[in-house]
């Protein structure tokens, strides 16, 4: 258990690195209506070795501290009936339930995280649990930073050519699948936060939030107007849960008709999201998303034109979907989804 001291200065640390990160980002997004930084219009960052070899030793240092029992719960064939199933919702999942760990296998998850994210996306998470709030809305329903639960598909300790896992529960979905020691899907990935705005935590879904606005708020009337025509806000994102991703309905303001400065723009949110792992396990997502047609690239705005009030964005393409949603009755529920059409489960 940290001290009173150590959680203050892990809080300032956090919350300096996550203000960096806006200000990075915002300053590129601002770059719509000033001019993009020469760092901004370079080309993709070289190669990086893949990172799927340490995140499988972290990963075998994890499973070693379980007992059998808690394998045998953790530890699913690649191909197991829910290796494609996933959901949002309060409620008990297939898996080992993280409230449940000990403090070695605490550690040790914790220190696999470390390898599976950037320091940017280990606070971010940190950050969305914080806000969960603790509640037993009955029926074996809870909700909290325990009530999360691991799930490995294939078995890293024995078989290295294709395995996968998540962590899931309320407010928090991750899933990395890994293929011959690359990373070849970081999706579905879900964060949500209830309160939106936390009046000790702050808000973790600003960072995508603010610069989407940032983005709206420097189109001009006609684009703006455009981007406005996907419809009214839906009640929450409209891709699903499914192991395929839903269409989306309307039609939004098209890449082709923004400027290179603009797109460089939306590229900016996009990568800032993706800076949730680190760069070798997203690289094929930034080159994908690079290369498709500017014309399939589709970005839409619902609900009220600011953050003052219930509002829907989205980033469409054949490579990426990321949705935003902080439409509840109450405007106090936010929910962000990232995800990538076509081959998110290999080896289902």
């Amino acid at each position: 258990m940290m001290s009173d001291f150590a959680e203050i200065h892990e809080e300032r640390s956090m919350t300096m690195r996550a203000m960096n990160h806006v200000r990075r980002l915002i300053t590129i997004v601002s770059a719509v209506v000033l001019a993009l930084p020469a760092a901004a219009m370079a080309g993709p960052p070289p190669a990086s070795p893949p990172s799927g070899a340490s995140m499988r030793t972290a990963m075998i240092d994890f499973i070693e501290t379980l007992s059998e029992p808690q394998r045998a719960i953790a530890i699913a064939p690649i191909n197991a009936p829910d290796r494609g199933r996933w959901t949002y919702l309060a409620g008990p999942r297939t898996g080992l339930r993280l409230g449940d760990l000990g403090d070695d296998s605490r550690s040790a998850f914790d220190h696999f995280l470390d390898h599976a994210l950037s320091p940017m996306g280990r606070d971010r998470v940190r950050e969305v649990l914080r806000v969960e709030p603790v509640e037993n809305r009955g029926g074996g329903v809870r909700t909290g930073p325990g009530e999360y639960w691991i799930r490995i598909h294939g078995d890293p300790t024995t078989d290295e050519s294709a395995w996968a896992w998540r962590l899931e529960g309320h407010h928090l979905v991750l899933n990395t699948a890994i293929v011959d020691e690359r990373i070849v899907s970081v999706t579905p990935f879900f964060i949500g936060a209830s309160p939106a705005r936390h009046p000790k935590f702050g808000e973790p879904l600003a960072i995508e939030d603010q610069a989407a606005t940032m983005f709206l708020a420097s189109l001009d009337p006609m684009q703006a107007a455009t981007a406005k025509g996907i419809g009214p806000a839906p009640g929450d994102i409209r891709s699903g849960t499914m192991p395929d991703v839903r269409a989306m309905e309307g039609s939004g303001l098209r890449g082709d008709r923004l400027t290179e400065t603009q797109r460089a723009a939306l590229e900016a949110i996009v990568f800032g999201l993706l800076d949730f792992w680190p760069e070798p396990s997203t690289g094929h997502l930034r080159g994908r998303w690079r290369a498709q047609d500017p014309a399939r690239i589709d970005f839409g705005w619902a609900g009220a034109g600011s953050r003052s009030g219930p509002h829907y964005w989205r980033i469409d393409s054949p490579s990426l979907l990321i949705e935003f949603s902080n439409t509840s009755p109450s405007f106090d529920h936010a929910h962000l989804v990232l995800r990538t059409p076509g081959g998110e489960f290999p080896g289902r």
